[in-house]
């Protein structure tokens, strides 16, 4: 199975260890098996015959299997929980390094459900790996021991496992698409779900929108899903139900046919207590499979989701923050968003705009009209498709890209806000707390102890609270996307008319979007937004 290759692969250093346990568990389950059918073959069943030796040597045996196990089972945890300390730590990476566009179209949803989902599954496996895999050695050898008590239960033996083997594969054929239909079924139903618990709100005052997401869609989605995992476990569990049929008729005919051509009572007695302690085996390789199937869809999963990352990162140099800039130049900037099909639906640009060092710039236009999609472009957090970027004459590209970005602070529409100052951690907690104040958030949330007390905040506080990490971030140029929106009217007013042109006199350039056609006169300039394109600048009123 893909699992136990995965588990053999990282196993490194530790594989001997891992070898060596699995043969104290082989080695253990096997003696215990010879040790008590000699005791069979010897007569020395009863409590006065019972040799000191036997009972040592069977001690021992189990003393062997249940050490194996405990020491084979942590290191089993330890060489899986390290694999998925890596893929996690991989992943963060490798999200950071996405091109914003292309992890736009993959999901964080996805990535998250992926991680977490998968993640849950391939531990529940370690608990199952090194007790299948000895279960099954342990078959094997048993079934060879029965060859030096009797050919013909050896035969038997070996043509039910033989059979048992080929329908059990043939059985499973099925099995990976049915994981898979599976796994469709459950993201769909979870993002729907995301859609009920993001959006309780307008849930919660529309009862027809309620009705439709809960009725029209979710029970559905919940009833597609259920039948795609009962379809998943009957396919998983036709399998086992097919190596329960084979050993069941090994076992029915060592202990009901066989004695008929085999006139040692002994070694018919033998060769039922070996069949049936070989179901007992059969019962935790059964019992292992479901969970292994599972576990191997799982790591493939993840390992699909990796890749898509690595095709999603882009090979930026590392970059030290820049100091500056006098002029940023976007000639011929142009991005477009496709449908799932591959159908453009809205493309921005081309359009060209210069930002001079000092200066305010107002961009305005309608709702849809390209506006936060020009500002991601200018910030190259969008790679345009065409056009270029000048950064003081130079273009900017993968060499360069890195230290571009660190121009900006932005608080863009779509903005998220961080429980703490990450990266900036040595920042004093009475600035952090002043500059709260100044923005008239104090009573609502404090700096202490390295982290926001409060994040629970209205649209417009939450926000200042963005904008205060912005602020804090001491950058250049300071993007913000419709922030005096959700703003109540006198810290709008104090906004427009105290706040950015402080902003603006400590030396910020600022990019400010808004719908406040009352305070474009404060502007250098106003650029208008339409239909994906920016017009001609207009001038200050």
């Amino acid at each position: 199975m893909r699992f136990l290759t995965v588990l053999w692969q990282a196993s490194g250093e530790r594989r001997m260890a891992l070898v060596l346990t699995l043969l104290a568990t082989i080695v253990g389950s096997a003696g215990v098996l010879i040790v008590i059918n000699s005791s069979l073959e010897t007569g020395a069943g009863s409590e006065n015959d019972l040799k000191l030796g036997g009972l040592l040597l069977f001690l021992g045996c189990a003393a062997l299997f249940v050490g194996g196990h405990a020491v084979g089972q942590k290191i089993t945890s330890t060489i899986i929980e390290g694999q998925l300390d890596r893929l996690r730590v991989r992943a963060a990476d490798l999200v950071r390094r996405a091109d914003y566009g292309r992890f736009e179209q993959i999901g964080g949803h996805s990535v998250y459900d992926a991680l977490t989902r998968n993640s849950a599954v391939v531990v529940e496996a370690t608990a199952v790996a090194l007790p299948g895999v000895s279960a099954s050695c342990a078959l094997i050898i048993g079934g060879f021991y029965t060859l030096q008590l009797s050919p013909a239960v050896f035969a038997v033996i070996t043509v039910m496992m033989l059979a048992s083997i080929f329908f059990y594969r043939l059985s499973q054929r099925r099995t990976r698409l049915a994981l898979q239909e599976a796994g469709a079924s459950g993201t769909l139903f979870y993002a729907l779900l995301r859609h009920l618990l993001d959006g309780f709100k307008e849930v919660k005052l529309h009862e027809p929108r309620g009705d439709s997401l809960e009725q029209g869609h979710l029970e559905p989605s919940s009833a597609a899903l259920r039948d795609a995992q009962v379809g998943a476990a009957v396919q998983i569990n036709r399998g086992v139900n097919t190596s329960y049929l084979f050993f069941y008729l090994m076992v029915g005919t060592i202990a009901f046919v066989l004695p008929s051509f085999i006139g040692d009572k002994r070694v018919v007695a033998q060769s039922i207590y070996v069949a049936v302690y070989m179901l007992g085996i059969v019962e935790m390789i059964i019992k292992a499979i479901p969970t292994m199937t599972r576990a191997s869809y799982a790591v493939d999963e993840l390992q699909a989701m990796e890749r898509e990352l690595e095709e999603a990162a882009r090979d930026e140099r590392p970059g030290d923050r820049a100091a500056g800039f006098e002029t940023i130049s976007a000639v011929d900037l142009l991005y477009s968003y496709y449908d799932p099909d591959g159908t453009r639906s809205f493309t921005m640009g081309p359009s060209s705009l210069e930002l001079r060092k000092g200066e305010l710039l107002f961009i305005v236009g309608g709702n849809g009209s390209g506006k936060s999609t020009l500002l991601k472009t200018f910030t190259r957090l969008y790679r345009p498709q065409s056009g270029t970027l000048l950064w003081d004459g130079a273009p900017v590209d993968e060499s360069n890209v890195r230290a571009y970005r660190s121009l900006f602070s932005t608080v863009f529409s779509d903005f998220h806000l961080f429980d703490r100052l990450y990266g900036m951690e040595e920042v004093p907690e009475a600035r952090v707390n002043a500059l709260l104040a100044d923005l008239g958030i104090a009573h609502k949330t404090a700096y202490r102890d390295g982290r926001f007390t409060s994040t629970d905040l209205s649209t417009g506080q939450r926000k200042r609270l963005a904008l205060a990490v912005a602020l804090l971030e001491e950058r250049p140029v300071l993007v913000l996307d419709e922030l005096a929106a959700d703003q109540d009217p006198d810290f709008r007013r104090r906004f427009y008319s105290e706040l950015v042109p402080r902003w603006r006199a400590e030396g910020r350039t600022l990019i400010v979007v808004s719908h406040d056609d009352r305070y474009f006169h404060l502007a250098d300039r106003t650029l208008v937004v339409a239909d994906g394109r920016v017009g001609a600048a207009a001038p200050a009123a």
